[in-house]
């Protein structure tokens, strides 16, 4: 068996764990010359020190349970509300981030009760400020002592479920591309067609950054928000496209955002009908693809 044929049937047994499935991509990774994916399999292995959080363990949302004092050492433990929460103060308060290994979640993950993060006490203290504002709904006399954002274990296992899953998307979508990635002298992402296998898994996980293909043996990261027509024409640049294009382009994301789609679509008939000249070493049926995923980030279609 190949280590894809390992990872795609580990990834469908439970008797395989998710470290282990995950260096088995690690080496795939490395022979593909794939950064973007031993870079993803090294921050679920240690942990997310540094750099972007994939999209599944970024904000996510969760309940906030507090504990409320009142008069006479009266108490009761209750859900905090979100409502009426400035929304810049929201994320903060109401979501968390998941920074810890793949062990550190699995080990939270089978803990007796659902985990908590406390708030810090600067922002007890400013909850409290809003109730005296009026601001949030509150316990009648009574205020907030102290509060823990609750991470659900069915989260937690939701997490992990995803990093399985992405393992096994990325080992499928390799072998349909050709059968002998993932061997020592295998095909790596300079060949198109595997940097575009890649590109689809690196997608899903980090979301709205967008890994973009061009040349023979170059591959350029682009993060790319929605509406953000600054950063699509510099992707698009980046393929090595005519001006023509640049221009055509420009002047359709530059629209009404409700004509956006219209006018990108018929700049993108106009790609693939010969009319516009691409202009750029990488094969026109690749660049073509790139500058349509290019679009739907842009239109922020691509979730």
């Amino acid at each position: 068996m190949s280590l894809l044929d390992d990872i795609i049937s580990g990834a469908t047994d439970d008797s395989v764990t998710t470290s282990n499935l995950l260096r088995k991509v690690q080496i795939v990774g490395h022979y593909v010359e794939a950064e973007k994916i031993t870079g993803w399999v090294k921050g679920e292995l240690n942990g997310y020190l540094l750099g972007p959080l994939p999209a599944y363990r970024a904000k996510l949302g969760t309940p906030v349970m507090g504990l409320w004092t009142g008069p006479f050492g009266t108490s009761a433990t209750q859900p905090v509300s979100s409502s009426g929460v400035p929304t810049e103060a929201a994320d903060p308060l109401f979501t968390t981030n998941l920074h810890q290994s793949l062990a550190e979640l699995e080990d939270l993950a089978g803990l007796p009760s659902d985990p908590g993060v406390s708030w810090d006490p600067q922002h007890v203290a400013m909850y409290n400020v809003w109730i005296e504002e009026g601001k949030v709904p509150h316990i009648e006399m009574m205020g907030l002592l102290s509060a823990q954002r609750v991470v659900t274990r069915a989260a937690l296992r939701g997490v992990i479920n995803t990093v399985r899953n992405t393992a096994l998307d990325f080992a499928l979508n390799l072998q349909t591309t050709d059968p002998a990635a993932g061997t020592l002298d295998g095909p790596t992402v300079a060949e198109p067609q595997i940097a575009q296998s890649i590109y689809l898994v690196t997608n899903h996980i980090y979301g709205d950054g967008a890994t973009v293909a061009h040349g023979d043996n170059t591959t350029q990261t682009t993060h790319l928000n929605k509406g953000d027509i600054d950063g699509f024409i510099r992707a698009v640049r980046a393929l090595g496209v005519g001006d023509a294009i640049i221009t055509e382009l420009q002047g359709a994301a530059g629209a009404e955002e409700a004509e956006r789609p219209s006018k990108l679509k018929a700049v993108m008939d106009r790609i693939r009908s010969g009319a516009l000249a691409l202009g750029t070493k990488v094969s026109a049926e690749v660049a073509t693809s790139q500058i349509d995923q290019l679009i739907q980030h842009f239109l922020g279609q691509n979730q």
